[in-house]
């Protein structure tokens, strides 16, 4: 079968209709939002403001035909294409209510709603087979989302790729229901829409990455899980920090070495009683000739919660070894936080790059409703250093990367044995 052949059958008249003028309202207010945010004027110049005015007007003339809200959201969606700023949000106005129970779920399917959800008409079976048979490192093939679905992911243009169901295991994903849609903006490098796993609303993810056969960005808050769209089903996660770990913790893990984990910089009330706690509790007791830092699915938060650890570990550099452990959710004030490390002596990052969203921020998490009320922006207000820009979507290269395929605590103690074979009880620091 030639996927490619079948794309007539896409989007068929099951898509609910909408009236263009609202798209068209959608289209002008989101565009006026994101002229006032920090980024759009520190980036859109220039050639890039010729670039950026030739897209609105190609997205406001491309209306033949009534667009379905999945197509008005996937063509809103580019006015972020050109802007580098992921803690920008963009998504479809979630009707929350009709996942409260299993009562609405079941009224929800029945609806007219869940019928004209976004699908494809395709044999699904033969797709998956086909699909089945593609090379691993391929974009396309089957991926898996924990144990809710399975996602067929196909070439549906030059650079774009649907990802539909093929099989599930909730009531809420039907066969042929499109769950994901790529744009490709780089090697290995996409931008995304998603259908929220629970629901169902459409989100923009505007900095994706396919690393390790997986999406790594196609974690969604709120879902409770790490799960990710991933060829690898079943395997042991060495990459992300268990979701239901603590938030602070040290240990020592060999006689030369303690661990240290620092998963939040937020100022949340609870978080930052905690915080302080922890940071009182260990400011004396960084002893070993060696600490790995965990900062893996860091959340970020407040430079003042940040700093105060910076300088610990500063004073500790001096005396002894860091390895930073990163990985895709080390995060805003946790990227921030990785380069001033970075200047230390005696410190060495390691794992996996971070995810590139430290130019920008939110001091008010302010969200607005764009005039169909249909689509959300939630808009960033502040602006870090310039500097920061050249890690934005790019993120941060740790300078050793570890393999996925086992633990990194032990990967990098094994490199501290490297460096030193025999390892006495006495070699505990002692140094001033």
């Amino acid at each position: 079968m030639k996927i490619l052949l079948t794309l007539a059958l896409l989007f068929t008249a099951t898509v609910a209709k909408a009236q263009n003028d609202n798209y068209l309202s959608d289209l002008s207010a989101l565009r006026l939002l994101l002229q006032k945010t920090p980024s759009y004027k520190a980036q859109i110049q220039g050639s890039e403001l010729i670039s950026y005015n030739e897209l609105y007007k190609s997205l406001a003339t491309d209306t033949a035909g009534d667009l379905s809200n999945y197509e008005q959201f996937f063509k809103l969606s580019h006015l972020l294409f050109l802007i580098r700023d992921n803690h920008l949000g963009f998504y479809q106005t979630p009707v929350f209510s009709h996942f409260k129970d299993s009562v609405s779920i079941n009224n929800y399917i029945a609806s007219e709603e869940f019928q004209l959800y976004p699908k494809v008409e395709l044999n699904i079976d033969s797709l998956k087979n086909e699909l089945m048979q593609k090379h691993a490192d391929s974009t396309e093939g089957i991926y898996h989302y924990g144990n809710s679905y399975i996602v067929g992911l196909f070439r549906s243009s030059e650079k774009e790729y649907l990802g539909v169901v093929v099989d599930s295991n909730v009531k809420f994903w039907q066969k042929g229901q499109i769950a994901v849609r790529l744009y490709q903006s780089g090697p290995s490098a996409y931008k995304a829409v998603y259908g929220h796993p629970v629901q169902k609303y459409f989100t923009f993810q505007n900095n994706e990455k396919l690393r390790n056969q997986t999406l790594l960005n196609s974690q969604f808050y709120a879902y409770g899980a790490y799960n990710q769209y991933s060829k690898q089903q079943y395997q042991k996660d060495y990459v992300n920090i268990p979701i239901k770990a603590s938030k602070f913790e040290l240990k020592r893990v060999a006689a030369d070495v303690q661990y240290l984990m620092i998963r939040s910089f937020q100022i949340n009330e609870a978080t930052r009683q905690q915080s302080q706690a922890f940071y009182e509790s260990i400011k004396d007791s960084l002893t070993a000739a060696n600490v790995i830092l965990d900062l893996r699915n860091n959340e970020g938060g407040a430079p003042k919660e940040m700093l105060k650890y910076f300088k610990l570990l500063k004073s500790y550099s001096k005396k002894g070894n860091i390895y930073v452990l990163l990985n895709n959710e080390t995060l805003s004030q946790a990227e921030i936080f990785t380069l001033k490390l970075m200047r230390l002596k005696n410190t060495t990052t390691a794992g996996q790059t971070t995810k590139g969203m430290l130019s920008y921020g939110s001091n008010y998490g302010k969200r607005v409703i764009l005039p169909s009320g249909r689509y959300t922006l939630y808009i960033t207000d502040t602006q870090n250093k310039r500097q920061f820009l050249a890690y934005e979507d790019y993120g941060i290269e740790p300078a050793i990367e570890l393999e996925h395929e086992s633990d990194w605590i032990g990967q990098i103690i094994e490199r501290i044995r490297e460096k030193n074979p025999i390892v006495p009880e006495a070699s505990l620091m002692k140094r001033d």
